[in-house]
């Protein structure tokens, strides 16, 4: 397994971070790496999104987990693991902390992982909450 997880403190309430993540077409104001995202339907457990890629390519996830307000998982599969991505805002005095996680479970996860970079998913966690940070406060 591997995984990469940032959090960090926002003095926005997580009511403004839920409203990014919970809107596709906002997707790319924070994650830089995507064009475009479409939801397959309502945002909900077993919802596809796909996600286009500025430098190239499309991905399917499909969303594993969800507490609209605080959580939000999705996952993609590769040959013998997932790639997934946990989104979770809390409150936190009268702001918001913000967590990302990016992560590879299965007996693949290790070949995949230093595929797409493991350096790069490290900065992207860190990039997306800092992104979202500027966009809600």
């Amino acid at each position: 397994m591997f995984e990469a997880t940032h959090s960090d403190r926002s003095s926005a309430p997580p009511a403004a971070i839920w409203a990014l993540w919970a809107d596709p077409e906002r997707w790319p104001d924070w994650n830089e790496q995507l064009d475009t995202a479409e939801l397959s339907g309502p945002l909900a457990v077993g919802t596809e999104a796909v996600i286009k890629f500025k430098r190239g390519g499309r991905m399917h996830f499909k969303v594993v987990a969800l507490e609209a307000g605080r959580l939000l998982t999705d996952e993609a599969k590769f040959p013998g693991c997932r790639f997934g991505h946990e989104h979770l805002v809390e409150p936190d005095g009268t702001g918001s902390r913000i967590t990302h996680r990016l992560y590879f479970a299965g007996f693949t996860s290790g070949f995949f992982s230093r595929m797409l970079g493991r350096k790069r998913m490290e900065e992207s966690v860190v990039g997306f909450v800092e992104r979202e940070r500027k966009l809600a406060e």
